[in-house]
């Protein structure tokens, strides 16, 4: 019985569970020279063209591919990381999918770190052959501020902060002179907030009193999801 061909034995390693869930081509060479010892870049690269044809891979940029054969399919907002290193989903992806904003938008906002361990980031919109993604810039100091389960979503393979995080990112760059984005909206559903985690992580944040004033004018801490 003959072997399958060493493209369909790429695609079921492709979409195994543990396999990567975005690629670039580097990735994508090695494990194709694992399936096929000695497979060459340009029998790689023909296979890749193929593959986005047929949508088993999305192409993001030149070189950076959304894979689409795992389950469920690796979307635009696990990309954002390799776009820019240390980036976090946030802002109003996180609370547009919590319910907390009910204004949807298919733009990815992210947050990335400003620190002098990165280089500055690029930050503004940034147009992608998958869609558009949003990034602006917060300290380190305050985006690693609080208990990592506080400020980020477990169990996922990419960064995104809780729906509380990302009011507070908002609250934050609301409050800076540096970014020129306006406050979070008043209608926000603070039932979909944790109170416990949201004065966790302001106070490790420094903002405990803008959330104090921001919540008075939304309609008071008794909109707010109690300790479970």
């Amino acid at each position: 019985m003959r072997a399958p061909h060493w493209t369909t034995r790429f695609e079921l390693a492709l979409a195994e569970p543990t396999a990567l869930r975005v690629l670039d081509k580097a990735s994508l060479v090695r494990l194709a020279r694992d399936v096929r010892a000695g497979v060459s870049d340009p029998t790689v690269e023909r296979w890749i063209q193929d593959a986005v044809s047929a949508n088993r891979l999305q192409r993001v940029v030149r070189g950076l591919y959304l894979n689409r054969l795992i389950s469920p399919p690796a979307q635009l907002c696990e990309a954002a990381v390799w776009l820019r290193p240390g980036a976090v989903i946030s802002l109003q992806t996180v609370l547009g999918d919590a319910g907390v904003w009910n204004n949807f938008t298919d733009w990815v906002t992210a947050v990335v770190p400003l620190s002098r361990r990165y280089t500055t980031p690029s930050l503004g919109r940034l147009e992608t052959a998958a869609g558009i993604f949003l990034f602006r810039g917060l300290p380190e100091t305050v985006l690693e501020a609080g208990p990592k389960e506080d400020r980020l979503v477990g169990g996922i393979t990419y960064r995104r902060a809780t729906p509380e995080a990302a009011l507070l990112h908002w609250l934050y760059l609301s409050n800076s002179p540096r970014s020129g984005m306006s406050p979070p909206p008043l209608d926000l559903d603070l039932s979909a907030l944790e109170s416990r985690r949201l004065k966790h992580l302001s106070k490790a944040m420094r903002l405990s009193k803008p959330l104090e004033e921001w919540i008075s004018r939304a309609g008071g801490t008794h909109a707010l999801q109690p300790v479970g």
